[in-house]
C-alpha cells in the first residue's frame, strides 16, 4: 500500500463488492459519478470528507473502516 488513496480505493472496493453494488449502482445511489468512484478505487483520486461520507452511508458502513489496512 503506498498511499492512502490506494488505501481508500482498495476498501472501497472491498466495501462495494460486499454490498453487492457496481460501480455504476453505488454512484447513483451517493450521486457520485461512476467514473470518478473508478479512479477513487485505483487510488487515483483525491477524494473530499463529504463524499466519503455519502459512500460509506450507501454502504452502510461507518466511515473510518474506509482508513483501515487490509486484514
Amino acid at each position: 500500500m503506498n498511499n492512502v488513496r490506494e488505501l481508500i480505493g482498495e476498501n472501497l472496493r472491498y466495501y462495494r463488492k460486499k454490498a453487492g453494488f457496481t460501480q455504476e449502482k453505488l454512484g447513483v445511489r451517493a450521486k457520485v459519478d461512476s467514473y470518478y468512484i473508478s479512479r477513487l478505487e485505483l487510488g487515483k483520486e483525491n477524494v473530499s470528507a463529504d463524499t466519503l461520507a455519502k459512500l460509506a452511508d450507501v454502504l452502510k458502513i461507518e466511515i473510518h473502516l474506509l482508513f483501515l489496512p487490509p486484514k
